[in-house]
C-alpha cells in the first residue's frame, strides 16, 4: 500500500532564514571579491574579483528585495488576522442579541404587548447595528476612478442629503450644528464618493466625540472647497494623529468600549482624498475636541 505523500510544512521563520542565508552568502562573496582585488597577482585575479563583486552585489540586492516582500507579507497577514478577529467580535454580539430576542418572542416569554414592542425595538436596533457594520466593510473598498467619468457637481447638495439622514435619527437631536455655503462652485468629484467620506467623518464625530455637539461646515477658502467636522470630545493625541487614518485604527480604549465599528471609517476618508487629489487633516480645535478637514481643489 502506497503511503500518501505528506505536505511540506513551511514555518513562519523559513522565509527569513532563507533570505538571511542568501544575504550572508552574498556578503561573503563580496568580501572575497574585494580580497581578490587587493591581493591580485595577475589580470585574471582582477577579472575574477570584479565578477565576484558583481554577483555578490546582485545577491545582496535580491536578498534585500526578498526581505522587503517578506515584511510586507507579514504585515498583510497580521492585518488580515486582525480584521477577521474584529469582524468575528463585532458581528457576533448583535447576532447573539437578535437570536436571544427572537427566541424570547417565539416562546412568548413577554408579559404584555408593551414588552413585546420593546423586544422588537431592541431587535431592530441590533439589526441596524449589523447593517452599519456590513456597510462599513462594503464602503471600505478602494475608490476606482480608472474608468469613471466625473462631471462638475454641487457637493453642497450631496452634503445636505447626508446631514438630513443624520437629522432623521432621533438620537442626534440637538447635536448637529450645520453651516453650508450654497455659493461654493461646482467641483469635479463624484457626489457619491463625497457623501461616503462626509458621512464617515460625521459619524466618527458623533460616535467618538463624546456627547457634545458636532459642528459641520462647508465653504470656500481661496481656490479650495473645505469641509470641516468638529466635535467637543477630548481631542486626539499627537501620536494617534499619524495613524488614525490607517485601517482598523480606532483610537485609545475604543476597541472594548462597546462602540460598533472596525476602524475603517477614516481610512475611507483618506482613500477619498487620495483619489481626488484632496488634502485631509486632523487637529485639536482651540475650542476643544478634534477637527477633521478635507480641502478639495476647485480648479
Amino acid at each position: 500500500m502506497k503511503r500518501k505523500p505528506q505536505p511540506i510544512k513551511i514555518y513562519r521563520s523559513t522565509p527569513w532564514i532563507i533570505a538571511f542565508c542568501a544575504l550572508a552568502s552574498s556578503i561573503a562573496n563580496l568580501v572575497t571579491g574585494i580580497v581578490l582585488l587587493c591581493l591580485f597577482k595577475s589580470g585574471g585575479d582582477i577579472a575574477l574579483g570584479i565578477l565576484t563583486i558583481v554577483f555578490a552585489v546582485c545577491g545582496i540586492a535580491g536578498s534585500i528585495v526578498a526581505l522587503v516582500f517578506i515584511v510586507r507579507q507579514n504585515r498583510y497577514n497580521q492585518t488580515k488576522a486582525r480584521f477577521m478577529a474584529q469582524v468575528s467580535h463585532e458581528l457576533r454580539t448583535p447576532m447573539t442579541s437578535i437570536r436571544m430576542y427572537a427566541d424570547t418572542l417565539s416562546l412568548h416569554r413577554f408579559k404584555d404587548e408593551a414588552e413585546e414592542d420593546e423586544l422588537i425595538e431592541h431587535m431592530n436596533a441590533e439589526i441596524g447595528r449589523m447593517e452599519y457594520l456590513i456597510k462599513q466593510i462594503l464602503d471600505s473598498k478602494p475608490i476606482d476612478n480608472s474608468q469613471k467619468v466625473v462631471f462638475k457637481t454641487r457637493l453642497q447638495d450631496a452634503l445636505h442629503e447626508v446631514v438630513a439622514s443624520f437629522f432623521a435619527d432621533k438620537s442626534n437631536e440637538g447635536r448637529l450644528d450645520v453651516d453650508i455655503d450654497d455659493t461654493v462652485p461646482e467641483i469635479a468629484i463624484d457626489p457619491r464618493d463625497f457623501s461616503h467620506a462626509a458621512s464617515n467623518l460625521i459619524r466618527n464625530a458623533l460616535t467618538h466625540g463624546g456627547t457634545g455637539r458636532v459642528y459641520i461646515s462647508f465653504n470656500r477658502d481661496g481656490n479650495v472647497a473645505v469641509l470641516r467636522v468638529r466635535d467637543e470630545g477630548k481631542g486626539i493625541d499627537e501620536a494617534m494623529k499619524k495613524k488614525i487614518f490607517e485601517p482598523f485604527e480606532r483610537g485609545d480604549n475604543t476597541t472594548d468600549s462597546g462602540i460598533p465599528g472596525f476602524g475603517l471609517g477614516l481610512s475611507i476618508v483618506r482613500d477619498f482624498a487620495r483619489q481626488y487629489g484632496a488634502k485631509v487633516e486632523v487637529d485639536n480645535a482651540p475650542q476643544g475636541g478634534a477637527i477633521f478637514t478635507i480641502a478639495m481643489k476647485l480648479i
